[in-house]
């Protein structure tokens, strides 16, 4: 319901993503991400399972909320996201690009921040955390941000 009645501002830029954030309880990409593939019929040209696509929002919803982040939160993905819809819509970028790389830059902003952890690369330098050996101190918070994404499309119900 939240959808029906926020869809149609999806392609003005006049969404306001907090008041959204509240009216979905939390979860902005389970409709978000949805209603936007719909818009450019991702969902039926790349045959994507719903159930699916929803788990994977689910556990990106989780991701950006893991650490409890003010910032690098569910609601600056989902900003991010409506943000770079706005632009492939109002610029007539879209139309210069393929459905695959639509989809990508889609899915790309939605994940850009998922599970990030309110510090920045150079602080894991630094401390040498964890995160910071595994990327071999190269773009740590990056390589997180999309090997999450592919760890969490590793699960059969997410994929």
């Amino acid at each position: 319901a939240v959808v029906s009645t926020q869809s149609g501002h999806y392609g003005r830029g006049d969404i306001d993503i907090f008041k959204y954030d509240i009216l979905t309880n939390g979860q902005p990409f389970r409709g978000l991400f949805v209603e936007i593939l719909r818009r450019y019929d991702l969902i039926k040209r790349f045959k994507i399972n719903l159930h699916n696509l929803e788990n994977f929002c689910a556990l990106v919803e989780g991701g950006y909320n893991l650490h409890g982040n003010p910032y690098h939160n569910a609601i600056h993905g989902a900003d991010i996201l409506v943000t770079t819809h706005n632009l492939l819509t109002s610029t007539g970028f879209a139309s210069w690009l393929t459905d695959l790389e639509i989809l990508a830059l889609l899915f790309s902003a939605m994940i850009h921040d998922v599970e990030h952890t309110g510090t920045t690369n150079n602080f894991h330098i630094q401390t040498g955390s964890n995160l910071s050996m595994l990327y071999n101190d190269r773009s740590v918070l990056e390589n997180h941000h999309i090997s999450t994404a592919y760890r969490y499309m590793e699960q059969s119900d997410s994929n």
